[in-house]
């Protein structure tokens, strides 16, 4: 008998098409493996928390575009009257109030449901009613609540940590994230929380040394025969100024002139002080590349072809740049902090993302021994080998048989 498992389609409607990395990319692979699976059947919802007007058809335009079709458990209508609802004091009422600009009305296929998993969002208050529904929801990081200076999804996240509750289930991307959810929330169970590694695309991330295909990426992004490759959304947890300053003094103090840096990315939250670090070294900016966010099928022949991969991030849930840079068979550098020792194991060099000497030196030891660049870009292909979409939809398969085994009491 399958498992009936309710999957949140509100992270995949709100970016596709539009911002497809990080949750997105997480969501859509678990998605395409968990439908692969005969013991699982996959069922559709929304709840949407973002009140976006469009949700419904831009979750609908994913389903068509990749041929899936899924049973409904919930409609979304928008409320037709509520007063002043554009008002910002009116906003923050109903949201202290918990009324919605959405109706939530739940068809008769929810009766059959045995999970309901959560990818981002809070469990909604809607399902309490359904005692026999089991509910889990992944935690992909605290970075909102440990660096709220970093981040504006702070009262988000508390809600939905708040809505695991005692007698809910969580999935976190790594033991850090884990060790960082039970710290920040005691009161919930150990045994109810869970860990689930990410994993990168072999269909995107692969060792691509096509000639052809590098020069054709080359001329549309302007990139040298040599370079060193950041790639995150440009923000300032990504810690890239100090790649930038940390670049630049290398390449001044040792008379190097035959070495670029990418940096590959759209522009996030507060990105200003990325610039204004790139904007101080104007006699360097052809050395300086900012390439914007760049399609999934050009990603491997960039990673490929770097000479090394940094990623000297203040913090991370998991962090699967660095291991979509070891995929592609490019030496990796991260920091030494949160999940990234996680990730990249012995097959990465670990930094202080604080301190620029030890940078600098791993940078020049790079760019000088094609030695160690070969080693570690076999280490980091073994590595990357640990980690597959297969892997972590087997995991989800396995926490979804123990949700269901265990003896808990009411649900809420």
């Amino acid at each position: 008998m399958k498992i009936k498992v309710i999957f949140d389609f509100e992270v995949i409607g709100k970016d596709y098409k539009i911002n497809q990395t990080g949750i997105f990319r997480v969501a859509y692979e678990l998605l395409k493996k968990l439908m692969s699976r005969n013991e699982i059947e996959v069922m559709a919802s929304v709840f949407n928390f973002n009140s976006d007007k469009k949700i419904t058809a831009k979750i609908e335009r994913f389903t068509a575009d990749h041929q899936m079709n899924f049973q409904k458990v919930n409609r979304i209508s928008r409320v037709k009257f509520l007063p002043f609802r554009k008002e910002k004091l009116f906003k923050l009422l109903y949201s202290k109030l918990d009324i919605s600009n959405y109706k939530i009305t739940f068809t008769k296929e929810i009766a059959e449901a045995q999970i309901y998993h959560s990818l981002y969002f809070p469990l909604h208050p809607s399902l309490e009613k359904y005692r026999h529904l089991k509910k889990t929801v992944t935690i992909h990081d605290l970075i909102p609540i440990l660096f709220p200076e970093y981040n504006d999804n702070t009262k988000l996240l508390k809600d939905t940590i708040k809505s695991i509750g005692k007698h809910n289930y969580a999935i976190c991307v790594s033991e850090n994230t884990r060790r960082d959810l039970l710290k920040y929330a005691p009161d919930l169970d150990p045994e109810k929380v869970f860990v689930s590694l990410l994993a990168a695309s072999p269909e995107i991330f692969y060792v691509c040394r096509d000639e052809e295909k590098f020069k054709e990426i080359q001329k549309k992004y302007a990139l040298p025969n040599r370079y060193f490759l950041s790639l995150s959304t440009l923000e300032p947890r990504k810690n890239i100024h100090h790649v930038i300053k940390c670049f630049v003094k290398m390449i001044t103090e040792n008379n190097i002139d035959d070495l670029s840096l990418v940096l590959v990315g759209s522009k996030g939250w507060d990105y200003g002080k990325i610039f204004e670090e790139y904007e101080k070294h104007p006699h360097l900016k052809d050395k300086i590349i900012i390439t914007g966010r760049i399609p999934d099928g050009d990603l491997a022949a960039v990673y490929s072809n770097a000479e090394a991969f940094f990623y000297m991030s203040l913090y991370e849930g998991f962090g699967l740049p660095p291991l979509e840079a070891m995929q592609c068979g490019t030496p990796t550098v991260v920091s030494n902090v949160s999940s990234l020792p996680e990730v990249v194991g012995k097959a990465g060099f670990l930094v202080d993302p604080t301190e620029d000497k030890a940078l600098i030196a791993q940078m020049l030891e790079l760019y000088k021994n094609a030695e160690l660049r070969e080693e570690y870009s076999k280490r980091g292909l073994e590595q990357a080998k640990k980690f597959s979409w297969e892997i972590t939809a087997d995991q989800h398969l396995e926490i979804y048989k123990k949700i269901l085994s265990s003896s808990s009491e009411v649900l809420s």
